[in-house]
Formats: structure tokens, sequence, C-alpha cells
């Protein structure tokens, strides 16, 4: 049950602030969590809800505030002090041991163990195989997480998050990277959690129709204040995102622009690897095709091997009708193809250097006639792009860790357009990113096909498939099983598509 309003909260966060140079963070805020509910933090990026977070976490301390735990003052010094009283944290950053198997990572620091002390392994493994069996996980708990994508990687850190007995669990954007029947199976598993052991949530997700789905409570913040806390139930849609942005709601896809009728990019019989067998597709000048379909259908690989990243072991790829032959990742740039990874952090841009200097990357044999990089050109073209693109940053010189999830992808974007691409592999594109900052993504896409690139979108949202898309691939076990022209076809079909479920199978 709900606490009453009044009654003792298990969390009290008052009067917050935290500053970073040049900027409040937080503002004075305040937040409280009732025992057994969930309550969803909303707001774009650059609200502060994460500071919010670290600040509960002990990753920050707060120049003022007060923090209650239980009605009882918390001297939360560091993430030790945040978890000794039983608050727990699955961030939006992957954080695992990418040397360990999936079993030691989710029982890490407490793995069961025999009465000398040692590990358990046969408890280790069978305990770790009927948490991923309750989630629907199909992986092997022997399996080493660096091996893992990022999606099975986050589904690996809800189970780890999972097998303590917890008071306060937060979850920062949970379903991400989940496919419709595992973001079912954790919401079961919350509501289940709040019954029976009267657990609290803490929900960040910018997925906003989540919001009715598994919420109690929702408070939302903008720069760094906290603009209301109100009860789900009474709040519609429309107003939800109108207090979060501070004006009406725009309309959040854009009109798609006729394609060419040549082709930037065909595939024929691709297969690569133990999952993709015998991939058709193509993708004309001005077209987005999108490919979505179930986690472990094979869309992030299917962009790896086209792009040269990972081997094919057979079939062949076109640009603009020519072979691209003897195909790998430099080749595939050469050829005009461009891979922007799901994981723009960490594959996408080296977040120590500045916008400058990852637009240089892939352009660098351009720009470096003779070997010596002329330095004015370099800063002219990624202005260029900075402007063009609108990149919200003071100037190229930024670093890219400072720019928010929209503007680090559209920085993706400006190193490949500069790098001459004729095709684009969006893989997740706007994956994490604010209402504002998906908008301003689409915009630039509906741009890029404007100017005749073709772009192949990897998604596993469907709704972006079908409104994002002059054409939907969908693919199940590595293969494309269903396409569709746009207004052809639906969520709900596709979905019944990706699992494999036609009306005369359905029960």
């Amino acid at each position: 049950m709900i606490a009453e309003p009044g009654g003792q909260n298990v969390v009290e966060m008052q009067g917050i602030v935290k500053r970073f140079p040049g900027v409040a963070a937080l503002d004075h805020v305040d937040f409280a969590l009732r025992p057994g509910e969930v309550h969803v933090l909303l707001g774009e990026n650059g609200a502060g809800k994460s500071t919010l977070i670290k600040v509960l976490s002990g990753a920050y301390i707060p120049e003022e505030g007060e923090i209650r735990v239980e009605g009882e003052p918390a001297a939360i010094r560091g993430p030790q002090d945040a978890l000794d009283l039983g608050l727990r944290f699955i961030y939006q950053e992957l954080n695992l041991v990418r040397t360990l198997d999936i079993a030691r990572n989710i029982f890490l620091g407490k793995e069961p163990s025999r009465g000398s002390g040692l590990i358990d392994s046969n408890r280790l493994y069978t305990q770790a195989s009927e948490l991923l069996e309750r989630f629907h996980i199909e992986l092997d708990p022997r399996e080493l997480v660096g091996r893992l994508s990022v999606t099975q990687q986050k589904m690996v850190e809800i189970a780890r998050a999972l097998t303590t007995r917890a008071r306060v669990i937060v979850l920062d954007e949970p379903t991400d990277v989940l496919e419709d029947r595992s973001r079912r199976d954790l919401f079961q598993m919350i509501g289940q959690l709040k019954r029976e052991q009267n657990v609290s949530f803490i929900y960040i997700s910018h997925r906003y129709g989540e919001v009715h789905e598994v919420g109690d409570r929702v408070t939302i913040l903008r720069d760094g204040r906290n603009v209301g806390t109100y009860e789900i139930a009474g709040l519609p849609f429309d107003r939800m995102i109108e207090l979060m942005i501070g004006g009406q709601v725009k309309r959040q896809y854009p009109d798609l622009p006729m394609p060419a009728s040549d082709e930037a990019l065909r595939v024929e019989g691709l297969c690569a690897g133990r999952l993709l067998h015998d991939v058709n597709l193509s993708v004309r000048r001005g077209e987005i095709v999108g490919v979505t379909g179930l986690m472990g259908a094979g869309k992030t690989e299917l962009g790896r091997a086209i792009a040269g990243i990972d081997a094919m072991s057979a079939g062949r790829v076109l640009v603009q009708g020519q072979e691209v032959q003897n195909s790998s990742p430099e080749r595939a740039i050469q050829e005009g193809i461009a891979y922007l990874p799901e994981d723009r952090k960490t594959q996408g841009l080296v977040l120590d250097h500045s916008i400058r200097d990852n637009y240089a990357l892939p352009s660098l044999s351009r720009l470096s006639p003779m070997g010596i990089v002329q330095h004015g050109k370099l800063d002219a073209e990624a202005a260029e792009y900075l402007q063009r693109l609108q990149i919200k940053a003071p100037g190229i010189r930024t670093y890219a860790r400072q720019l928010s999830g929209g503007n680090q992808q559209k920085a993706v974007v400006a190193k490949w357009l500069g790098a001459r691409s004729k095709v684009l592999i969006f893989d997740e594109p706007t994956r994490g990113i604010d209402i504002n900052g998906r908008r301003e993504i689409y915009r630039v896409m509906q741009e890029l096909a404007e100017h005749g690139v073709g772009i192949l979108m990897l998604t596993s949202d469907y709704t972006e498939a079908v409104e994002m898309s002059h054409r939907v691939v969908v693919m199940r076990r590595g293969a494309v099983c269903a396409e569709h022209g746009r207004g052809e076809t639906t969520e709900s079909e596709i979905l019944r598509e990706a699992i494999g479920v036609t009306e005369e199978t359905a029960p």
C-alpha cells in the first residue's frame, strides 16, 4: 500500500542545492518517496534528474539541504553509505565487470558459499540461471559480460539489482534497451516487490508512455527546480509534457521527403556469424529504412556486418551500385558507409576529446595532405556542422562528455558527414534522449534524407520505426521476416511479426 500524504516517507530530500561551475544543477529541490510506491522522476536532459539521484547515492555532496531515510537524518557521504541504508541504483551507464561472466557479475560480493568460505559454483550458476529465466533472458550465465551487447548487459544489471533485499531501488532508464516482453516482465517484478516486500522505486525514463503504466506519482524537474509532484492518475499526458518542457507540446515526427529512385545501399544474401543468414534489403538515396525486431533478432549484427566491423561469411554489399570489396571498417568508410553505434559514449565518441577532434577522426587523411593537418580548414568545417546541426555547445572545443545525449548524437552525425558518407546506419538513434532531443535528431535525419543520404535506422522502438521510416523491415532470428511501406503497418502488427505470431496462429 502507498502511504497516505503526511505519513512517514522512506526517503525525503529537502532543499537540495548542487552547483557546478557556471550552473546550478539543483536549486532547492524537494523530493519525497512513500513506502511501496513507484515515483517517476521526469525532466529533459539537463533538468537535474541524474544529479538528484547522484546526491542520494553519495556520488555528489550537496552544498545545501538535508536527506532523511525512514524519518532519520542520513549522512550520505559516499556510495557505501547509501548501500548500508538499503538504497540500490541501476544507472543508465553500464556498471559491470567485463572480464567476469554473467553469474559472477550478478552475485558480485554476495556469492553463495560453502561452509569453508569458498564460493559454491554450482549454486552460483543455478541461482543465476533461475534469475535469468524469470526475465526470459536467454543467456548462458557462464558467458563473459564483455561479449554481450549493450541490451544484454543492461538486463544483467537489472537482474543483479533484484538479488538484494533493498528498501529503495532507483531505476535510471531501465527499459531503454528492453524489448516488449522483457519490459512487461520488469513491470510485473516491480509490482510484485511493491506488494510483497513494500519496496519503493524511483523511476527515471524518457519513454513517457510508461509513466501511466508503471508509476503512482511523478515529480517533474525543469532547469534544476521542482516544478511539482502529481498523482499520475490525474495528470493527462499532454499536460505532463507541457510541465516538463515549459511550453506547449510540439509535433514529434517530421514529414519525410520523397526518396530518389536510385539506390544508396543494397545488401544481398548477407550471412555473418551464427545469427545472420540470407539478409536482403535496399535503401534508396534520401530514404529512411527502419529495421526493427526483438532483442537478439540481429539488428545490431546487421549494421556491424554492413559497416565491415564484423566479417561476412556470404553475400555482398553495394553502395550506389558499386560492390564494397574486401569489406573492413576502413574500406566501408572509404566507400561512404558510416555506422553510428547504439553506445555513442564508448563507441561513437572519444568523450575526453573536443567536438572538433571527434569530427576530425574519420577525415584525417582528407584534412592532412602531406601529413600536415590543415587546422584552419578543420576549424571551419567543424564550426559549420556545429551550426548546421544546431549542436548546443559553447564552441567546437567543448569536450564531448559535456554535451547532452541528443547533442552527443548530433556530434557523431557531424563527424560522419564530414567523412562524406553516403549511407548512415543509425543504431538506436534516440536511446536515452529526451523529447526535445528526439525531435532534433528526427529533424537532422529528415534534412539528411532531403540531401540524398540513405539512412538505415536500427531501432527497438516500434513507434519510431513506423513514424520515421519510408519502409519498415522486421527481423526475427537473424533474418528478414516482413517488410512494409509507409503507413502499411502498426506497432502491434510489428510485434506479432517479431515474435512469430500471426492472426492464424494466435491463440
